[in-house]
């Protein structure tokens, strides 16, 4: 799921807390509640999905939170966790964002850079992750891969965004070595002695369409797991694209080598 970041003005817990609570012992709440009661608020860097995770809608991008809520207790503080509460135009279902902001300075300097604050996704609730369903033939071929696969989704999705790229870059070499294994099953030995790049250019001689995929969706993983990231203009996205269209072409391949199976009645 990708964040969208804008700024809006998240009220202080603590001073929400009291105001609800004097709503809570006024005997006309609904009078209370109409005046015009200020809170005190920062204005600070908050995250909208692009899509709803309750009905998986696109969300539009003008969409504001019913209420964001940040947890400063201290003016001296340099992080905070915001909640922002939202409700989707589509499903009518209400869901919530959390997300840390992170700053140099203070937040209770004048002059809060809120454009040099970092703002980072932490969990979105309720949700339903949009798993991608693997054919019952891959599941066979490379269980593995198929659970490393899963659990680098769940790890994008939480927001880990510094280390899902590593574990779809482990999924992709599980991937390779039990494709590589089916075809050549009498050298599984010396197969698993090479590394992911050599499985890729000595064992995948069947398909240029997944050799090529899997060579560049290497190349991107290795820059999730490295300082320097040599292809800055590509990211986690292109190697989950790589990889998906390398199960495609893998399960293409078993579905015509079951149709030539078929003999002429």
């Amino acid at each position: 799921m990708k964040f969208k970041r804008r700024e809006y003005p998240t009220t202080m817990a603590t001073s929400a807390a009291m105001s609800f609570l004097s709503m809570a012992n006024n005997p006309y709440p609904y009078e209370y509640m109409g005046r015009n009661v200020q809170l005190p608020s920062k204005k600070l860097p908050i995250l909208l999905p692009d899509k709803c995770p309750c009905c998986g809608k696109v969300l539009s991008t003008e969409i504001l939170p019913i209420r964001a809520v940040n947890n400063i207790t201290d003016n001296e503080q340099k992080e905070c966790t915001v909640i922002s509460i939202y409700r989707c135009t589509s499903c009518n279902e209400l869901f919530t964002v959390i997300n840390t902001v992170k700053t140099k300075l203070v937040f209770n300097d004048e002059k809060f850079d809120t454009d040099n604050a970092i703002s980072e996704p932490v969990g979105i609730y309720p949700f339903e992750m949009e798993n991608v369903e693997f054919d019952e033939d891959i599941s066979d071929l490379s269980p593995s891969f198929v659970e490393v696969y899963k659990q680098a989704e769940r790890a994008e999705h939480d927001g880990l965004n510094l280390i899902c790229g590593m574990a779809y870059r482990r999924a992709l070499e599980f991937l390779v070595r039990d494709y590589c294994v089916d075809k050549f099953p009498e050298k599984v030995s010396e197969i698993d002695t090479k590394s992911l790049s050599e499985k890729i250019k000595n064992y995948i001689t069947d398909d240029s369409d997944i050799k090529t995929l899997a060579e560049k969706a290497t190349w991107l993983g290795n820059d999730q797991t490295h300082v320097i990231n040599k292809h800055p203009d590509r990211d986690v996205n292109d190697i989950k694209q790589f990889i998906q269209m390398i199960v495609a072409k893998i399960k293409i391949k078993m579905v015509v080598a079951d149709a030539e199976t078929i003999k002429k009645g």
